[in-house]
């Protein structure tokens, strides 16, 4: 038997083997059922032919068997009508070269041939015995119909066991060419050997897209990063830049005292203004170095 592999492509090429975001383990479960599937489909295939071989050559057996049991039979009765014949020879007298004996035998060849390939004459010497066939000529052709008839049946049975057996030999010899459950399992093998090569490719694949998906991640939280980054170093710079402008401000405050001081000392008269000036001027310094202090806070945070 001849193991054919049909639809390859469906195990080998672009198959429903699960779409891409199915778990990979779920779809190399499915994958690695549908390659035992078509294992085992291969393998029950070729034994299923195996077992209908099997069963015809038992059946022929059988068969052979059967005609074996009725030959035996048939030949049992063949055996007496003989014995039946030769004991009527024996009681009428008969002996082998008597004119008798020879007319029994033209008959018998008559019946065997059925008519055919007699020559004129044996016609007509038939004409003359059959108008006046004797009582052991009778009886014994009785005996010899019948006795030709289980032969005819015999010889049909043994034909038959001859094709019986020739064709059991021949399921023999188609088995020994093929070796069809030998061949199933070749493909079997294949197919599942198929199936860990693809299964292993999966697992590749899969690794490989987690480990793209892992080093997409560390590149978005580097991108991250570096905007904070850059964010935090224009929150120092603006920092910065407003330190600076306080520090302005506040030595330009610090130069105004000064200045009121100088004119206080030269003028008593406006002293208490001056003084008062000077108290609002120290606290609006105090409250800029406190908002200094908290920016600087911030930077630093």
């Amino acid at each position: 038997m001849k193991i054919v592999q049909q639809n390859k492509g469906f195990f080998f090429g672009n198959s429903p083997f699960g779409a891409k975001d199915m778990d990979v383990r779920d779809r190399i479960a499915q994958k690695r059922h549908l390659y035992q599937k078509e294992a085992m489909r291969v393998v029950s295939t070729a034994n299923k032919g195996e077992k209908r071989l099997d069963k015809s050559v038992e059946d022929r057996r059988g068969q052979i068997r059967s005609l074996m049991e009725e030959n035996d039979k048939l030949l049992k009765d063949y055996q007496e009508c003989c014995q039946k014949m030769d004991q009527a020879k024996a009681d009428y007298e008969i002996k082998d070269d008597s004119q008798e004996e020879k007319d029994l035998e033209l008959l018998k060849k008559e019946h065997d041939c059925k008519g055919l390939g007699l020559t004129e004459e044996e016609r007509e010497r038939l004409k003359e015995i059959k108008s006046n066939m004797t009582e052991y000529q009778k009886i014994s052709m009785d005996y010899y119909v019948v006795a030709a008839d289980y032969k005819e049946r015999l010889d049909d049975n043994n034909n038959k066991m001859v094709a019986e057996a020739g064709a059991i030999r021949s399921i023999g010899i188609e088995r020994l060419k093929h070796h069809a459950m030998v061949d199933a399992e070749v493909v079997k093998d294949k197919i599942l050997e198929a199936a860990s090569k693809e299964i292993y490719g999966m697992l590749v694949e899969d690794a490989r897209d987690k480990i793209d998906e892992k080093a997409e991640e560390i590149k978005e939280e580097a991108e991250k990063r570096e905007e904070k980054e850059e964010e935090e170093e224009k929150r120092a710079e603006a920092a910065k830049d407003s330190k600076t402008e306080a520090q302005a401000i506040a030595e330009e405050i610090h130069a105004k005292v000064e200045e009121i001081s100088e004119q206080v000392s030269e003028s008593g008269e406006v002293m208490q203004d001056v003084q008062q000036v000077a108290q609002k001027v120290m606290q609006a310094q105090k409250l800029l170095e406190e908002e200094l202090k908290g920016l600087m806070v911030d930077v630093d945070a």
